[in-house]
């Protein structure tokens, strides 16, 4: 039975609290939207009204990530069509885009900045009202907010390339004002400078540390996820392991532990966001309150069934090797991940595990599964590939000498290790440099990338992840290949990887 949190209250609320001083303008990039309206004055009078406007500054994320997460997934190789889908999502699922999709439309992700500037532009104001609401927390709350238009805007630039910067944390446009478009390199450095004030470092202690207010984008893993974008892997390891290593106001270690091992894997997804040793970030839905997840609609067998597991994912887990026995990847795959109906067709389960109220199930936006495979990416990149395979496989428990830097990390069971499989290697075959002539750093990151896809199916990581590798390596191929591989249909697979191959076509069109 899914519990109720306070946080959940203040979203239920917040649509009222916070102002939506925007006039309508639908041929922008971003359409804007009027809400219903009190004046700042009326708000901002204390902590609460505080919390209350960033919570609602999220509430747009509960249409923007369904959306994501059947993008990334049928853009990339992990899902398919059935034949009751409905012609956006085929025409996504074979690369073609229309401005009319619904699916496509980036408009929220601009209700959530909008919602933000509004807040930042006002919350120096409770300072003045609220003698409790102090400097400390007046900076914690910024640096929330700041994270939370920092994640808008860097997956903006991830889908459509660029994305219109709205300058001086302006909460309304006047119609006719000229928009700054910034390409994806651009807004990207920008970002990385607006937050890196907001990084915390305890300089006693040494720790990188922040305020936890829920729901909250771990600042510090956003900043390694840009880093990592931009191939600083220096920069991209400093702060995702202190983004581990410093996690909440109690400094906890989000170190992949037994806390979810083998069954307990599953429990990750159910009331996610009270799994708050895995889970950093989540969006909340509640049925019971008309907030509902769609996911499990489009998914589930008993419902529209639109979309499934792509059959290559579906081998993938079956042929993984469990460290036991026989049976593949039991813990994360059938019966957790994907499921089959009873004439034996598969369907995604990730989103019904709990069965009672799948339309409440919460969306995980970043864990601490996802963090370690970012940084054992970074790892290998930056030539430590012993320290990225122990983190992908067995974990720092299985080592008997560990280096002071991760002296921590002592209950680290690997993500491997805690869906019990067998550690993967790098054949002996393989020195430097394989026959074929591939480096054995990509051939290290094509495992981290496996993993990846196994680890976070339909969380909405897999599409960023094919294009960052495929600009790394500078091969439009490995994209296009992998994508490609998903359909049965020699003549579809060719039309899908030749589109693929054009880097335009990796971005999503929109409104200018």
């Amino acid at each position: 039975m899914k519990k109720r949190s306070i946080r959940t209250i203040y979203q239920l609320i917040a649509l009222i609290a916070v102002v939506f001083a925007i006039s309508s303008c639908s041929d922008q990039f971003y359409n804007q939207q009027n809400g219903e309206l009190i004046t700042p004055d009326q708000h901002y009078k204390s902590a609460t009204d505080a919390t209350v406007s960033m919570n609602g500054a999220f509430v747009p994320l509960q249409n923007v990530i369904p959306n994501l997460i059947m993008i990334d997934g049928l853009r990339s190789d992990l899902m398919d069509v059935r034949p009751n889908a409905d012609l956006y999502f085929k025409a996504i699922n074979d690369q073609s885009f229309t401005l009319d999709n619904p699916y496509l439309d980036p408009s929220d992700y601009y209700k959530v900045i909008i919602n933000v500037n509004e807040v930042l532009a006002n919350i120096d104001k409770i300072s003045k009202a609220d003698k409790n609401f102090d400097s400390i927390m007046s900076h914690s709350y910024k640096g929330a907010m700041i994270g939370l238009r920092t994640w808008s805007y860097f997956n903006l630039v991830r889908l459509y390339g660029e994305a219109a910067w709205i300058d001086g944390n302006l909460a309304t446009l006047p119609t006719g004002m000229k928009q700054t478009i910034l390409s994806k390199d651009v807004m990207i450095d920008t970002l990385i400078s607006q937050i890196k004030p907001y990084i915390y470092n305890n300089a006693a202690t040494k720790e990188y540390v922040e305020l936890r207010l829920s729901p909250l984008m771990n600042t510090k893993a956003l900043l390694g996820e840009m880093y990592l974008e931009k191939n600083d892997y220096v920069n991209a390891i400093f702060y995702l392991k202190a983004a581990c290593e410093s996690y909440g106001n109690d400094v906890k270690i989000l170190k992949v532990d037994k806390a979810y091992a083998k069954d307990g894997w599953k429990t990750i997804f159910n009331s996610a966001e009270s799994q708050n040793t895995e889970n950093i970030s989540v969006i909340p839905f509640y049925s019971t309150e008309k907030q509902f997840n769609p996911l499990p609609k489009w998914m589930m067998s008993s419902v529209d069934y639109m979309v499934k597991p792509s059959q290559l994912l579906v081998d993938s887990f079956k042929t993984q090797k469990p460290a036991l026995g026989k049976g593949g990847d039991i813990y994360r795959g059938m019966a957790v991940t994907f499921d089959t109906t009873s004439t034996g067709e598969t369907f995604i389960s990730k989103y019904s595990i709990d069965k009672g109220q799948p339309y409440s199930t919460d969306i995980i936006l970043s864990r601490a599964a996802d963090l370690h495979l970012m940084l054992a990416e970074a790892l290998n990149r930056s030539g430590d590939s012993k320290t990225a395979l122990i983190l992908m496989n067995a974990g720092w428990a299985g080592e008997s000498k560990k280096p002071a830097a991760w002296a921590k990390w002592s209950g680290n069971i690997g993500i491997r290790g805690r869906a019990s499989l067998k550690s993967k290697i790098v054949p002996d075959s393989v020195n430097h440099v394989l026959l074929t002539g591939i480096a054995r750093t990509e051939y290290v990151e094509d495992m981290i990338m496996n993993e990846r896809a196994l680890e976070l199916a339909f969380e909405g990581k897999r599409w960023n992840d094919l294009v960052r590798v495929a600009l790394r390596r500078g091969n439009p191929e490995y994209l296009a290949d992998k994508v490609a591989a998903k359909f049965s249909d020699p003549s579809q697979a060719a039309a899908i990887k030749s589109k693929l191959m054009v880097q335009a076509n990796w971005y999503l069109p929109y409104k200018k």
